[in-house]
């Protein structure tokens, strides 16, 4: 019954992409995301390059999470018309439409997945386990066919990516997300911690511990206990605690001193001392940043069975990895923290060009395909 109603819902979209391949083919990137319902900042960056260096293009930024079903059907209609109207097309996540319409669309592709470097098993690589998807589901879905090129941070990851989404390596290019230019920026990180400072006095008093949790479907057993461990080890004459979480996560540690509501445009990183994390690719860019991070792997034993990770964090990751907050403190404490062999980690796995920006790698790339055409 499923794979019926799939089938139709695919010949209905294709239907409706070749009424729109009627319209006229404008000088135009689209670029698709459901990480958000705002432009995230690495489309806002691809947007900003094109308007200066190819000002007759224009970018078209279609952002929308999933919420209700009926209302992202209306949502990926209109992606049907910019993506059989524009000359290229660039997603962050996983498309509905274009994978389902794979072998259809004639324009370059390009996923440019959100996550900068990577540590978890996804896409191909997790199904079947209890954080990835049903095989039958990727099977229905044509889950992550009809790319022209996916881009990674650094040549590091071509197995990984190979294998998680399913795809030849010859169509891997080495290009790292554009805000990867944002976090090298000097000046800009200045001014993001001004402003976080001004809008949050508090942060400026004492030096921050940023605790940014990976996200996990399903909520392990001992988190409020090991979130609240970490919570009370923390010497708040000292320190401020501040949570950054996924934006699909909604962890709250039951305690007055922790810094945890604020909005999300703010990120915390950029008032960071000390960042603790665990799983997340976020420990690339608090290294990008030149931040000691820790891991803070309080459910290693079950969630290493639910999903596995390409890399061994115990062995690969030059950092403190434990299931003890107190440890993770004293480490802070005592600036126990090996800041050069963390730096050459991040330049193994996040290939900054030695000539021009992240974000004009990308889009020159994007161009380059479209020219092939």
């Amino acid at each position: 019954m499923k794979r019926h109603l799939i089938n139709a819902v695919r010949l209905m979209m294709l239907l409706i992409y070749r009424f729109f391949r009627a319209f006229p083919r404008k000088r135009r990137i689209v670029c698709l995301s459901r990480e958000s319902d705002r432009p995230t900042t690495d489309f806002r960056l691809i947007r900003h390059y094109v308007r200066q260096t190819h000002p007759d293009y224009s970018v078209v930024i279609l952002a929308k999470k999933l919420h209700n079903p009926v209302r992202y059907g209306f949502h990926m209609i209109r992606q049907l018309y910019f993506i059989a109207t524009s000359q290229a097309v660039l997603l962050d996540t996983y498309a509905i439409v274009v994978s389902l319409l794979a072998g259809y669309i004639d324009v370059p592709v390009i996923q440019m997945w959100h996550a900068l470097g990577n540590m978890k098993r996804f896409g191909y690589t997790a199904l079947g386990s209890k954080e990835g998807r049903k095989f039958s589901t990727a099977s229905l879905l044509n889950m992550h066919r009809g790319y022209t090129s996916v881009l990674i941070s650094s040549k590091s990851f071509i197995s990984d990516y190979a294998r998680g989404f399913d795809i030849d390596p010859s169509i891997i290019y080495e290009a790292p997300l554009p805000r990867t230019d944002l976090l090298i920026n000097s000046s800009y990180r200045a001014q993001q911690h001004e402003r976080i400072i001004r809008e949050f006095p508090e942060l400026g008093r004492k030096l921050n511990i940023v605790y940014c949790p990976t996200f996990r479907k399903k909520t392990p057993a001992n988190q409020t206990q090991a979130a609240a461990a970490l919570a009370d080890a923390i010497d708040y004459d000292k320190y401020n605690l501040i949570v950054k979480c996924h934006p699909l996560d909604d962890l709250r540690i039951n305690n007055p001193h922790v810094f945890q509501h604020y909005p999300s445009q703010y990120d915390m990183l950029f008032v960071a001392d000390y960042v603790i994390s665990d799983y997340s690719t976020v420990i690339y860019e608090a290294g990008l940043l030149d931040l000691p991070v820790f891991l803070y792997a309080y459910d290693w034993p079950d969630y290493s069975k639910k999903r596995s990770l390409y890399i061994d964090p115990k062995r690969d990751i030059p950092t403190l990895f434990t299931d003890d907050a107190e440890a993770i403190v004293r480490a802070i404490e005592h600036d126990d923290f090996d800041h050069a062999a963390y730096q050459a980690f991040i330049r193994r796995n996040v290939a900054i060009p030695e000539h021009g920006s992240c974000t004009a790698r990308v889009v020159e790339h994007v161009f380059d395909l479209i020219a092939a055409r």
